[in-house]
């Protein structure tokens, strides 16, 4: 996990670079299959440099990028012929894309009011996609350290208790309405 999106598409360029490719000789013949149906569907969107990056098993994510391409490395990655994703924490929420490992390059991040630390929550979702249901029996999540986060913050950050959930879920008439309007009343 990368926190920005400049960053997601510049790592996944440095890899791409250095790295012939992940992917095997069969692989590969699929994913040019789906990258050229998916380049004759979607002309508007299909970047020839994602499409060169792709074809490697390397593919970025997040919300800069159009969402049929997201879908397309979505259900790659979930077909295991893109092999490495680097995203933003938007796709630890929701998204269904467990990987075997995962690496967390930050423990903080820009919010709003500046840089903050992640909270214990947003880790350990991040921290969570580690291990494939069905195909793991452990996931490794790595946490990166820099300049000015090391391991004592680490441990910090980990060995907190998860913050409290408060649910967001306000229902108004307008909603009780609309259900009375699809299901009866006895449902």
């Amino acid at each position: 996990f990368i926190f920005s999106r400049m960053g997601c598409d510049k790592a996944a360029e440095e890899a791409a670079e250095i790295q012939t490719s992940l992917v095997s000789e069969e692989e590969k013949e699929r994913l040019k299959i789906k990258l050229a149906e998916f380049a004759q569907k979607h002309r508007e969107v299909a970047q020839p440099d994602r499409l060169r990056i792709a074809l490697k098993g390397i593919a970025s994510h997040h919300a800069g990028l159009s969402p049929v391409w997201k879908a397309l490395v979505e259900e790659l990655f979930q077909e295991t012929l893109i092999k490495v994703v680097f995203a933003t924490e938007t796709l630890a929420a929701g998204i269904n894309m467990p990987a075997r490992s995962t690496v967390i390059t930050s423990l903080s991040k820009r919010t709003n009011d500046g840089i903050g630390s992640l909270t214990p929550n947003e880790l350990r979702q991040m921290m969570g996609r580690a291990g494939r249901r069905g195909k793991d029996t452990v996931g490794h999540a790595v946490l990166m350290r820099s300049r000015w986060e090391g391991a004592p913050e680490a441990f910090t950050l980990v060995s907190q208790p998860p913050d409290p959930l408060t649910s967001k879920f306000a229902p108004s008439y307008g909603m009780v309405l609309n259900l009375l309007q699809q299901r009866p009343m006895e449902e």
